[in-house]
């Protein structure tokens, strides 16, 4: 062999393989450790009924939805529970309220009743959503 002629040792290309699928191996381990798990679903019994010129929400029974949404002055910030209307989220700037409460960050839970000012009709599809696992709760269509 010529001493011009200067390769990688076979020791150091396996070592250098070995150290390279290790690394590789770390950063998937640590990409995998660092995803979130899924939210598991909740039970949650929810009503949907037409009530004077709006709808209203009735948390029935089962698991309670924390920091379900947020109240100010009537107007409504969906956080872990969406009200969809017809596929859209709902949007409500005034008037919604939970008993007397029209301000204020809501845990909904059993026996808590969402006043919505909307109208609905015949043809339309009214949907609860849990945002942190994506499950429909509960839909629901005017006759």
């Amino acid at each position: 062999m010529d001493r011009s002629e200067k390769g990688v040792s076979p020791l150091i290309a396996t070592l250098s393989l070995l150290l390279l699928v290790v690394m590789a191996f770390a950063v998937y381990v640590y990409a995998y450790l660092r995803s979130p798990a899924p939210t598991p679903p909740i039970t949650c019994f929810l009503e949907v009924r037409q009530v004077g010129g709006g709808i209203e929400v009735e948390h029935l029974g089962g698991d309670a939805v924390p920091k379900a949404f947020k109240l100010y002055n009537g107007a409504v910030t969906w956080l872990n529970l969406v009200v969809k209307l017809n596929g859209e989220n709902l949007s409500v700037t005034g008037g919604a309220r939970v008993g007397g409460l029209t301000t204020g960050m809501v845990d909904f839970g059993p026996g808590a009743r969402l006043e919505l000012p909307v109208s609905v009709g015949k043809g339309d599809t009214v949907t609860v959503i849990y945002v942190p696992a994506q499950q429909t709760l509960r839909t629901w269509r005017p006759s």
